[in-house]
């Protein structure tokens, strides 16, 4: 409590805290029978709330302690170059990270620093558990030194914070942990047991989330996005590494969004791109972030006119961020002009070098203007004033525009400026041609997937009511992509005969097992007198998927309706199976009585 009282806490608020630490007591179950009550004598219960509070709060005391021996000389940390931020120690949670010259004063001081820290705050460094890395060092000055330091001698690449540090991820062995995670989660009996519809919400739900962590800082190989969208393909369609089963719909179209005829299952490519450029999106917005204070110290040049400052001569995630960036396209338009400036003072917005004008930087829409600029780095605010109610427009040009070229150029530049206003708010970035405010990963997505749009046959219409695996047979149903004999027969594999398994007269497509089989013919005439909706007269799969459309009600019953034909559509299949692979005849009445069931207890507990 002494360290909160120091960091000038409220002694009424100190005094609640300790009386929460003192009045908490506890119990013991003996043979499921409790002890008498003790106090607990070592402050917070594992797993109570206030102890991650607690815990930040007692780490923002070391991390003043660290600021201040800095400060004060009493330890080196490591200085950037560039004027850039002394670097003495990173926090997360529970993890601290100190850094600073490899010397013994450094040594020594850090020993009493963390020594004052224990006798202030009553939480001591487990130095057994921690681990010391060096750089530009040799390893038997790293063992000594661990040793005197009662602490672990550790090499590169490590991990902290679950990403591997000063590892190459070009390499496809350093991806074994995203790879190893996937095949646990892609486990064999999964795909046995879960039903397509769990199959696609396990995918959405928890494989496109894995590779998250690695993607937001690393480009990925190629090879490893085909090697994981590999698996997440097996896994859809029920195989896995010793099982291959056919995939009855293209990779492409699963991986569409539900509107434009796909599943919506994500593309991991697209999923990294976007995740990369949030790094852009941030170092735009976070002026005074100290990441982005460290990268501008490290790579900052006045002669890097790009996207974002890069020192080619230094390898890294961020070179490979820049390089990405800059050389990315769709549609011969690049990933870095996306990001639109938008003019409030024009104080943070580069006049030449960013994207706020016009499609592209000033630079490269007018390049011999570029040329002659002395201060190629200005901001907009340094050529442009508001004087009054007067722009006024400065330039400072090696030498004044003489060409014909270069003054044509001058007069549009000038031209286009006059329509700018600046105003007192802060300079900000839109993504898109300012259509999109903020920076989304699915407008980011959209913009990615190009001119790409639907199926010419995407237009089914998914249940909302109705569970994911009837909507995806419905869907299957609607592409001709379900295991009939005569799909079958298209794909080169054998069938005993070519006929329907119920009225062995017509061949069997799936329009024949939903629409023109004649055993089935009178369900959807009871169906319509049970919907009470006019006689259904259906010759394709298209015009079940459409029925609810032209019935004459309101929306919700349309809902119902179309529910109720994707379940009858599903039961019909159902059937179907059940006749090739156990021999059991139909029976219509026992097949209405399930569409009837089933559709009152879906409808029920699924809708609002």
């Amino acid at each position: 409590m002494s360290v909160m009282h120091q960091m000038d806490f409220p002694s009424v608020w100190c005094e609640w805290i300790r009386g929460i630490l003192v009045s908490a007591r506890s119990s013991v179950l003996v043979n499921g029978s409790p002890t008498f009550e003790f106090g607990c004598q070592k402050g917070l219960r594992h797993g109570d709330p206030i102890s991650p509070f607690l815990f930040i709060i007692l780490m923002e005391a070391l991390s003043g302690m660290m600021n201040k021996a800095c400060g004060i000389g009493a330890f080196d940390g490591v200085r950037l170059p560039n004027d850039g931020p002394v670097l003495s120690h990173l926090l997360y949670a529970d993890d601290a990270m100190l850094m600073g010259d490899w010397s013994n004063f450094n040594f020594v001081n850090m020993k009493r620093i963390l020594r004052i820290f224990f006798l202030c705050s009553g939480l001591k460094i487990n130095l057994h558990k921690s681990v010391l890395f060096r750089v530009g060092v040799d390893t038997e000055e790293l063992k000594n030194v661990a040793d005197l330091l009662g602490c672990k001698a550790g090499d590169t690449p490590f991990v902290y914070l679950g990403i591997k540090v000063g590892a190459n991820m070009n390499r496809l062995s350093n991806w074994d942990p995203v790879m190893n995670t996937f095949k646990r989660r892609l486990s064999k009996w999964k795909a046995n047991t879960l039903s397509i519809g769990g199959r696609v919400t396990l995918i959405k739900s928890v494989l496109d989330s894995l590779p998250t962590y690695y993607f937001s800082l690393f480009k990925a190989p190629i090879k490893i996005i085909n090697t994981l969208e590999g698996l997440i393909r097996r896994f859809l369609w029920g195989g896995s590494d010793e099982v291959r089963k056919m995939s009855w719909v293209s990779w492409d179209v699963v991986t569409k969004s539900i509107r434009d005829g796909g599943l919506g299952i994500a593309r991991l490519e697209m999923n990294n791109i976007a995740l990369l450029g949030r790094w852009l999106w941030r170092f735009y917005n976070e002026q005074q972030a100290m990441w982005r204070r460290v990268i501008v110290s490290i790579h900052g040049s006045s002669r890097s006119w790009g996207v974002a400052p890069v020192n080619n001569s230094i390898t890294g995630v961020w070179k490979n961020c820049v390089t990405f960036w800059n050389k990315y396209k769709v549609q011969e338009v690049g990933f870095n002009r996306m990001f639109w400036g938008k003019i409030g003072k024009g104080d943070q917005i580069r006049f030449w070098l960013d994207t706020w004008l016009c499609e592209e930087p000033l630079k490269d829409k007018y390049p011999n203007l570029f040329t002659l600029e002395r201060n190629k780095r200005v901001f907009v605010s340094g050529r442009m004033s508001l004087q009054g109610t007067t722009m006024v427009i400065s330039w400072d040009w090696s030498r004044s525009p003489t060409t014909a070229e270069e003054l044509n150029n001058k007069h549009q530049l000038e031209a286009l400026l006059q329509q700018v206003t600046i105003g007192d708010t802060q300079d900000a970035w839109v993504w898109n041609d300012g259509k999109e405010e903020g920076y989304s990963l699915a407008a980011v997505k959209k913009w990615l997937r190009g001119s790409e749009t639907g199926d010419v046959r995407s237009g089914f219409t998914w249940s909302k009511w109705v569970p994911m695996k009837c909507n995806i047979f419905m869907w299957r149903a609607f592409l001709d992509r379900l295991p009939t004999k005569m799909a079958l027969i298209r794909r080169n594999i054998m069938v005993d005969n070519h006929l329907c398994v119920w009225c062995e007269s017509n061949e069997e497509t799936i329009e024949h097992i939903l629409t023109g089989c004649s055993i089935f013919a009178g369900i959807w005439n009871e169906i319509s007198r049970w919907c009470r909706i006019p006689g259904m007269f259906v010759f394709h799969v298209n015009d079940l998927v459409k029925m609810h459309e032209h019935c004459a009600m309101s929306g919700n019953k349309k809902m119902v309706i179309h529910g109720i034909i994707i379940i009858a559509c599903w039961r019909l299949w159902t059937a179907r199976n059940e006749k090739v692979f156990s021999s059991k005849d139909p029976n219509v009445v026992e097949m209405l009585a399930d569409i009837k069931r089933v559709g009152f207890l879906w409808y029920k507990h699924r809708f609002k």
